[in-house]
Formats: C-alpha cells, sequence, structure tokens
C-alpha cells in the first residue's frame, strides 16, 4: 500500500512542474494602463497634450520584439491586455510627430504581472505628436 502512494506521489510530480507557463495568453491577469500625447509645432513649442484615443499599443514577452497582442486605445487613452499568465512584459506604443526634427522613438514600459490573477496598472506611456 505505501508503495503504491510513493509511486503514485513520483507519478504526479510531472504534473505539477509542467504547470508552469510562459508569458503570453491563456491566464487570468490583466495589465492595463493609458496613454498620453505631446503635440509640439515646428519650432518645438507644445501646442496641446492630453490622453490619445486610437493609439496603438504593443504587449511582447520582455526581450522579445514580436508583439502577440496589440490594442487600440479607447477615446480616454485607455488600454487593457486580457487573459495574461504571470511573467514580465514588454508593452510600448510609437510617437507620430512629422513636423519634428528628432528621431521618431517609442515608449516602453517593462512590467512584472506576479499574481495569476493580478491587474497591473503600467505608468502612462508619454508619446510625442
Amino acid at each position: 500500500m505505501f508503495k503504491r502512494i510513493i509511486i503514485l506521489f513520483l507519478g504526479l510530480i510531472p504534473l505539477f512542474i509542467s504547470c508552469k507557463h510562459e508569458e503570453g495568453k491563456g491566464g487570468l491577469a490583466t495589465i492595463k494602463g493609458k496613454v498620453y500625447g505631446k503635440d509640439y509645432n515646428s519650432n518645438g513649442n507644445l501646442v496641446d497634450e492630453g490622453y490619445l484615443g486610437s493609439a496603438r499599443v504593443y504587449i511582447s514577452k520582455h526581450g522579445d520584439s514580436n508583439y502577440f497582442d496589440d490594442y487600440d486605445t479607447s477615446y480616454d487613452g485607455s488600454y487593457q491586455f486580457d487573459f495574461l499568465y504571470e511573467g514580465t512584459y514588454d508593452i510600448w506604443v510609437f510617437g507620430d510627430c512629422d513636423s519634428c526634427t528628432w528621431d521618431q522613438v517609442y515608449q516602453l514600459k517593462t512590467v512584472e504581472v506576479s499574481d495569476k490573477r493580478g491587474v497591473v496598472t503600467v505608468e502612462d506611456l508619454v508619446i510625442t505628436l
């Protein structure tokens, strides 16, 4: 009897070890935040600023340049990625400034999801228009 319990226990160990998931879709966690834009004129003066609707936000595993999901922000600049596993993610958005003299860059934040049902709020992503 004791021998059967040990064999059953040893047989279940791989099941528990294999339950660790990589970052990505399929879990219960959420990452959310907002995109804030600053609009400069051709002289470099700030003309307008505020939260941006219709800005495309991307998410990937940390260090991976290939995104696995994207989201167009709502009218108030908010975005939300649902159904994520625990892990480290990169969230980014590109600026869109036609008259700027500097190179266009992206705003990137690295986010750690440590609770499988957690909701992580990202600091505002600020871009130049």
